[in-house]
């Protein structure tokens, strides 16, 4: 079955952060910079926030790397923020498809948008981890969190707090937090694959193609 430690997570999230330090202070500071930087292009609006929000994508991939390198027992570095391009356009489409079917979920009573952002909100790791296209990233991530999506809300409050105790502390602790939650998402990533590797072969899968008996549960 599989299972995973919120307390393991933010754990090792503390530790890495706490082993870089430096790196991952810049790396954060670096994303939000690049996140605000089509409100400050204001004699551009258009242009600065479609550039930033593109180049807003591109880190993300990074980021997701980065930490997955750290959750493997490697070590991540500035380069790798900026080494997925070759998965852009999957990721990109894989995006919009999230944000549509998650907003068409809020739509519906917001109970079904909660359920579908956990469901298929690893799709990001697919993608960058092993290349997976936009709709294959999506069956996998409805995969990986069966079973295990009230898990996955409660490990989410538990982030959310975290990064709110972080944002009080002058907002500087954000800097801290921020960094810690991304690695211990990428923990419980792991984690999943690793307790049960058999449900993401390419046949189950292939097995999504088929709609599940339960689309909002399952």
């Amino acid at each position: 079955m599989k299972r995973f430690s919120i307390d393991d997570a933010a754990r090792f999230g503390w530790n890495t952060v706490k082993a870089n330090l430096g790196l991952m202070i810049g790396l954060t500071i670096v994303v939000f910079a690049v996140s605000g930087a089509g409100q400050v292009l204001h004699f551009l609006p258009v242009l600065g926030s479609i550039g930033s929000w593109l180049l807003g994508i591109v880190m993300s991939m990074g980021m997701i790397r980065i930490v997955l390198k750290f959750a493997d027992g490697g070590r991540g570095d500035f380069n790798d923020l900026f080494s997925s391009f070759d998965v852009f356009l999957d990721y990109l489409g894989a995006s919009l498809l999230y944000g549509l079917v998650v907003a068409g979920g809020m739509c519906l009573l917001i109970v079904p948008g909660v359920i579908w952002a956990i469901r298929f909100g690893f799709y990001g790791y697919f993608i960058v981890d092993r290349k997976l296209g936009a709709m294959d990233a999506l069956k996998a991530s409805s995969v990986l969190t069966r079973g295990v999506k009230w898990d996955l809300f409660v490990f989410g409050l538990a982030m959310l707090g975290i990064n709110l105790l972080g944002a009080l502390c002058l907002g500087i602790g954000i800097l801290v937090t921020q960094p810690l939650t991304m690695l211990a998402g990428g923990f419980v990533f792991r984690k999943l694959q690793t307790s049960a590797p058999t449900e993401h072969s390419a046949q189950a899968v292939d097995k999504l193609s088929s709609p599940p008996s339960d689309p909002l549960i399952r």
